[in-house]
């Protein structure tokens, strides 16, 4: 913690170029941010997840309630009122017996306080409840950061859709133009059949990929609209931010991985779920501690009896109770082993989720360094491929290029420039998991 307070001012630095680089921008980058905010909104007010988790935060907070009733005064009333039709017999010293008989009521009502004194299970179990409540809250902030990222995930692969197919389009004019002059060729006799055959046969190739993208992208929009209830066409003269890509250091990994796991809601939920599992083996052990209740009670009863017949009695009490478990058959001890290797169960998912997080941060890192250096290379690449297109189209103007190389010098340029763009798409996507803090940077 002392080396990031003390890498400050470097993150700083770095953080403003992920402004920049975070996102896609439009013709401007305030124009994105606004309507990325938009977006996410409108998809956090539709999002059923959200409500579950929301409905699942207020039931856990019932729980509260639920435990803390059994530390207050419990106040019930109870009784009861019966007819008895009795009978009795006395012997007499000469034999025989005397017998009398009579019908009338019983009655018993009962007024009763309790209050407990000493309840180390019902504190365990309060404890706990208040846990469940925070790891509820941590559940819903979760699924809000999952779906802010799933909602830029899919603004990226629309835009990279929408990309995708304006690179295949651009040349398909081109592609067409090169195909009916290869016919006129071949018709004027300057060409062969084969030859325009296999201009045809690349230029319905070129059609079939472009069908494929503009496939892909009619997915996306139909994605995108299901998620946020945003028409797509909002969103149709959006590009790929066209500005250099931010340049990383391996250097900076750790610094940043730390920062990654500090704010890591995953982390957070694993270890409050271990103490949670701790407090369920404190509450099994609690089964054997004993318990001291606070007893106020006013009886009223009327008892008929031979010798009490028309009595009425009222009495009062205060007093404890007390409960001390002595033995319970050994259940008590097997629920408390039962509930250790729920704990220890605990720690390794932790462990386990520190190593998944530690591996999609590797994986994420991997692509955002070398984002740069293969956005320089594709550049160069996209490059070359233009200058080439130029020299093949002059070659067959000048008739020593055929239109199959034209055809394939422009396949061949959209190609590239998909690759570009897809290293773009990679790159940012990767970003916003590296770095979390993109979130407040752009708010």
């Amino acid at each position: 913690m002392m080396e990031l307070h003390s890498n400050s001012s470097g993150l700083k630095k770095l953080a403003i170029n992920l402004i920049i680089a975070v996102l896609l921008v439009c013709a401007s980058e305030n124009a994105l941010a606004i309507m990325l905010k938009e977006v996410i909104e409108s998809a956090l007010k539709l999002d059923p997840t959200l409500r579950i988790s929301k409905i699942n935060q207020n039931s856990a907070e019932e729980n509260i309630a639920i435990a803390r009733a059994r530390l207050l005064p419990q106040i019930y009333l109870q009784g009861s009122s019966s007819q008895i039709t009795q009978t009795t017999t006395q012997e007499l010293i000469s034999g025989g017996g005397l017998s009398k008989s009579f019908t009338g009521p019983s009655v018993n009502h009962q007024f009763v306080i309790r209050q407990a004194l000493i309840r180390p299970k019902e504190l365990s179990s309060l404890k706990y409840a208040e846990m469940q409540v925070e790891y509820t809250e941590k559940k819903y902030a979760l699924d809000f950061e999952e779906l802010k990222s799933k909602v830029t995930s899919l603004w990226i692969d629309l835009l990279t859709a929408q990309e995708i197919v304006k690179a295949y389009e651009r040349a398909l004019p081109y592609m067409k133009e090169t195909t009916i002059q290869e016919r006129i060729k071949y018709e004027l006799g300057e060409s062969t059949k084969d030859a325009v055959k296999e201009v045809d046969a690349q230029y319905e190739n070129y059609r079939a990929t472009l069908f494929q993208a503009v496939e892909t992208l009619k997915l996306r929009k139909i994605t995108f609209e299901n998620v946020t209830k945003i028409s797509s066409s909002d969103l149709s003269d959006k590009i790929l931010n066209i500005q250099n890509l931010s340049e990383f250091k391996e250097i900076e990994k750790r610094i940043y991985f730390e920062k990654l796991i500090n704010l890591s809601i995953e982390i957070e939920m694993a270890k409050l779920h271990e103490d949670m599992q701790l407090e369920k083996v404190k509450n099994m052990q609690n089964e054997h501690k004993p318990t001291l209740d606070l007893i106020a009670a006013i009886n009223l009863a009327k008892n008929d009896a031979t010798s009490t017949q028309g009595y009425q009695y009222k009495n009062k009490q205060i007093g404890v109770q007390y409960s001390v478990p002595i033995y319970s058959g050994g259940a008590i001890n097997s629920g408390v082993r039962q509930a250790l290797l729920g704990y220890e169960g605990s720690i390794a998912e932790t462990e386990l989720t520190y190593r998944k997080i530690k591996s999609e941060f590797d994986n994420n890192w991997s692509v955002v360094v070398s984002g740069k250096n293969k956005e320089t290379a594709l550049l160069l690449s996209c490059g070359a491929a233009e200058e080439q297109l130029k020299a093949v189209k002059r070659g067959y103007s000048l008739g020593v290029k055929s239109g199959a190389d034209v055809i394939s010098s422009e396949l061949i340029l959209a190609r590239r420039n998909v690759e570009l763009i897809i290293n773009r798409q990679e790159y940012y996507k990767a970003l916003v998991k590296v770095y979390k803090d993109a979130w407040e940077l752009l708010e």
